[in-house]
Formats: structure tokens, sequence, C-alpha cells
């Protein structure tokens, strides 16, 4: 498997573990909630791992991962991570309503491609990985060269 969809597959995985979590019973309350903590830092601390590689690949200018709208983790120091953020929510607000009139099921992507630049937008778990880079570049060799 390629080191992108690798990681991808781990993330989802955690992100998994974390839900499952959230549903356990509270017979124990102390217990569930000490592993729900354990689960969500688990996976934050994964993202925040994984947006720093993807963030230092030749040809990516900026990765972030946000949750409804707000950054969790972010490579470096984007210029505009305040219009990714508002770009997200907007994009994927848009594209859930059409994907619900189409029938499409549940977003996995979103890629917005502009004149000299272009963001893909993924769904992991309950938020977005941000990555952009310039238009000319195939995002999905560049994700997947080894690292």
């Amino acid at each position: 498997m390629p080191w992108f969809q690798a990681q991808m597959a781990e993330l989802q995985r955690l992100a998994e573990e974390y839900a499952l979590s959230q549903q356990q019973t509270a017979s124990n309350i102390v217990n569930v909630s000490e592993k729900m903590r354990l689960k969500r830092a688990e996976f934050i601390d994964a993202v925040q791992v994984l947006v720093d590689k993807i963030g230092k690949i030749k040809g990516i200018s900026a990765c972030a991962a946000y949750h409804d709208g707000l950054i969790l983790a972010q490579s470096a120091h984007p210029a505009a991570i305040d219009a990714f953020g508002a770009t997200l929510q907007e994009s994927a607000r848009a594209a859930q309503q059409g994907a619900a009139l189409l029938g499409l099921g549940e977003l996995e992507q979103i890629v917005i491609v502009g004149a000299k630049n272009k963001v893909a937008m993924l769904s992991i778990g309950p938020l977005m990985l941000c990555i952009s880079s310039p238009k000319q570049i195939n995002l999905a060799l560049a994700l997947n060269r080894p690292h």
C-alpha cells in the first residue's frame, strides 16, 4: 500500500476507535472518560504527525487539519490559514448538500483548482485534511513517494 494511503487508513482506524470510545456505557465514568481522552489524544497526535510530514513534502505549500472549520493541526504557518478554514467550511457545506441531492454518499474529498494553486480536502473521521500546492503538482504522486 502506498505511503499516503497507509497513513490515511491508520488515521481512519484511530478515528473509529475514538468514536467507539465516545459510545461506551458509563458504568465507570472515570475509566470511560480516561479512555475517551486517551483515544482522542492518540488521534490528534497522529493527525499532527501526518500534517507535519505532508508539509515537508516537496511541492506541498501547506497542510492543515480542521474540525467544523476550526484548526486542529497545521504544518509550519500557512500564509492564509483563516482563508483555508473558511474555504473548507463553505466548500464542505455546499458539497454535502450537493452530495445528498445527487446520492453520492458521504464526502471523501473535494479539490478546488485555481489558475495558480489548488487545495485538496480529504475527510478523515470527524475532520478534514487540507493540502495546498501549486496547480501543476500531481498530489497523488507527491503524497505516495517514500518518506
